[in-house]
């Protein structure tokens, strides 16, 4: 009957289907500033244990664009609501579970007076924290499991939950898409505002809301959506107060992984040392399957190899198994690391949001929203490049078309970001190549339609509810 109710502090792949068993309920979970900061902690926590939410949803979106065959049902788009690896339930099952969590967090905050808040710390500070989280979930949600592509009065927006999960609200349908970005772009514009200044990666910030409000409206790309987000975009890069900022030394960043200041947010692993696989248990496809499956599509292949940054980011490694000490060439080492042998409790980092990126999105939003000036474009990409003191980067040059413009802006997402977010996957459906989506390009022979631009809702979570929900058309 009931689907997803995991209550904070769970464990994160509890897929429940009868009355739901809680931790805490928001009567008595938070009564003071010390329960009230213990909650907002859970989410972390929650988030931590949910280990399909970093390598495994960005290597499947890789896939989708058509840049490595990790997955044959995701490079080929073939998952139904029926026919799939079970790898998409556990990710639903996983973002609504600390969806829960941030809820009762948010739910029991919201009920307490200012006065019982420590000094220094406010309510709206811990809300905006929360809020944050559950902003950056719901679009993660939106941006895999509902046809976000489409106008806002689409129908197959999300399943919005904003209350602890009870029996009694377990029925949701779906809002649509114009409601969906409303209620994700009402969270985050609230941490923007009220969540902490960035200070670690380690906790949500109002930077990060920033900057994923930003790459929100340019994945969008209504009416506006790009003027807006070149706002943000260049409001955070001129903000010189922020401890946020580049790593000039590229193999510094993969080595500090959550704790280098270029990366806005990251999932925590350091407390899981003492595991039997280490970090490395939570980040499997970061710590084997990149072994496993090293090589990528053709053109990626070339982009990667002949880029400056090749000898800082691949390396050789050795097998991920114990009782295999075979060693391979051009491992993409940035995030394999040594492996889960040799390696098995170095930095296995996610890097939803990077520094670099800015620059990357307003060299973008300067190109579409003033297409006739190439090198007002250009210069964002190549004020990143100079940055860099190891490896040393030459500015991009002999670009004097928008077409080549385009392309250019295209290989650089791809180099700089590859496998370490989403932004490739959807710069592949948003760019084109001589009149052709570059996803056409990369992997020519799969037919699919934007039907398969996102994945079904988990044919549990559909048999779950007494009044029907639609699935995705296309994915039936």
């Amino acid at each position: 009957m009931a689907l997803l109710a995991t209550v904070a502090f769970s464990s994160c792949d509890d897929f429940l289907t009868e009355t739901p068993k809680y931790a805490l309920t928001t009567d008595n979970a938070v009564r003071d500033y010390n329960s009230a900061d213990n909650a907002v902690t859970g989410i972390y926590g929650e988030y931590k244990n949910c280990s399909y939410l970093g390598g495994y949803i960005y290597a499947n979106l890789h896939c989708m664009a058509g840049m490595w065959n990790y997955s044959s049902m995701m490079f080929n788009m073939g998952y139904t609501q029926s026919a799939n690896d079970g790898i998409i339930s556990t990710i639903w099952r996983q973002l609504y579970s600390i969806i829960n969590v941030s809820n009762s967090a948010i739910q029991g905050i919201e009920k307490l007076d200012e006065t019982v808040f420590a000094e220094g710390v406010s309510k709206s500070e811990m809300l905006g924290e929360a809020r944050c989280f559950r902003g950056y979930l719901n679009l993660q949600l939106l941006w895999l499991f509902a046809r976000w592509f489409d106008k806002p009065d689409s129908p197959y927006g999300i399943i919005y939950r904003d209350q602890v999960a009870e029996l009694s609200n377990l029925q949701v349908g779906r809002i649509s898409v114009g409601e969906s970005y409303e209620k994700i772009l009402d969270d985050l514009k609230y941490a923007e505002q009220n969540a902490p200044e960035y200070s670690t990666a380690l906790r949500m910030n109002r930077q990060f809301a920033k900057a994923m409000h930003a790459k929100l409206l340019l994945v969008r790309g209504w009416d506006g959506d790009y003027a807006e987000a070149l706002k943000l975009v260049n409001e955070l890069l001129a903000d010189k107060s922020s401890k946020w900022k580049m790593e000039t030394d590229l193999s510094k960043l993969y080595e500090n992984g959550w704790n280098s200041a270029e990366n806005s947010f990251s999932r925590f692993l350091g407390d899981q040392t003492g595991s039997y696989n280490g970090i490395s248990g939570y980040e499997y496809v970061y710590s084997a399957g990149l072994f496993y499956y090293p090589e990528f599509t053709d053109q990626i292949q070339e982009w990667l190899n002949n880029d400056a940054r090749h000898d800082v980011i691949f390396g050789t490694a050795r097998s991920p198994e114990t009782w295999d000490t075979t060693k391979k060439e051009n491992i993409l080492t940035k995030l394999y690391h040594r492996g889960r042998v040799d390696g098995k409790n170095d930095m296995y980092a996610t890097y939803p949001m990077r520094y670099a990126e800015l620059y990357l999105m307003k060299a973008e939003l300067l190109a579409r929203t003033n297409p006739s000036d190439i090198q007002g474009a250009l210069a964002p990409i190549n004020e990143m490049r100079a940055k860099y003191s190891n490896p040393i980067m030459e500015p991009l040059s002999g670009i004097n078309t928008h077409a080549e413009l385009m392309d250019a802006l295209f290989k650089e997402y791809v180099v700089t970001l590859f496998l370490e977010n989403e932004t490739p996957w959807f710069a592949s459906i948003r760019f084109e190549h001589e009149g052709k989506l570059w996803i056409n390009i990369l992997k020519p022979d799969v037919n699919f339609s934007s039907n398969q631009y996102c994945w079904p809702i988990p044919e549990e979570e559909i048999k779950a509810h007494n009044d029907p929900i639609e699935q995705n058309p296309g994915l039936e």
